[in-house]
């Protein structure tokens, strides 16, 4: 049974996240109808979620049906927190930071030119809608961390028909990740489709270096 460390990940963020905003929604300027909106999100987490983890259902209807339900919530938790972010009249104390999964800004540095190389990425592996990919170092290919004055991995996606290539104008950035090796869950409706895969380093203050030559892989 292979389960998504980032659904495992989002659905104690999910509980933490809508339990506070239960709670505090008037001071974090929401109004009444989307704290009932977030707290739905987690009553109809459940029974999937279950399921999903459950070695008896596990199957490729429950992750399905997952994958489907993480990538709706994932984009509605992160499109709530940037409304609470961009809002000038919030001001985040540190148990929002802690609660809405929120990072604290960290402290204005000086530029860090990102590094001038690209990253060679590769997909390790291919289950139904979780294929998992490996950003390397080229430099030092066997080596699982990052290299040296880089501090996250750039994504950029893009899906197509089997036999398209796509332009680079086709290709849209992700969230950034953090770890070197990491999933990438994918709607069901991409089933069959090619996902291209781009990634590029990004120093400390958000310097990006150069792109990687495309990753591929058919959505199983």
């Amino acid at each position: 049974m292979k389960l998504s460390t980032k659904i495992l990940l989002f659905n104690f963020e999910l509980k933490f996240f809508v339990a506070y905003i239960v709670v505090n929604f008037a001071d974090l300027f929401l109004t009444s109808d989307q704290k009932d909106e977030i707290q739905a999100m987690w009553t109809d987490w459940g029974t999937p979620f279950d399921a999903y983890t459950d070695p008896n259902t596990h199957n490729t209807i429950t992750v399905t049906a997952m994958n489907d339900l993480y990538i709706a919530n994932r984009s509605a938790v992160d499109g709530v927190k940037q409304q609470i972010k961009s809002n000038p009249s919030i001001t985040l104390t540190a148990l929002d930071y802690a609660n809405l999964y929120i990072p604290k800004p960290k402290t204005t540095r000086s530029r860090i030119p990102a590094v001038g190389y690209a990253p060679v990425v590769s997909c390790i592996s291919n289950s139904h809608l979780l294929p998992v990919f490996f950003v390397a170092d080229p430099n030092h290919p066997a080596k699982r961390g990052k290299p040296k004055d880089v501090a996250a991995i750039g994504v950029k996606i893009c899906y197509a028909g089997v036999g398209a290539t796509p332009s680079a104008d086709d290709y849209r950035i992700q969230q950034s990740e953090g770890r070197t090796e990491f999933e990438w869950p994918c709607p069901s409706d991409k089933v069959g489709k090619v996902l291209w895969v781009i990634c590029f380093y990004l120093s400390p203050t958000g310097e990006a270096g150069p792109d990687s030559n495309p990753e591929s892989i058919t959505i199983i």
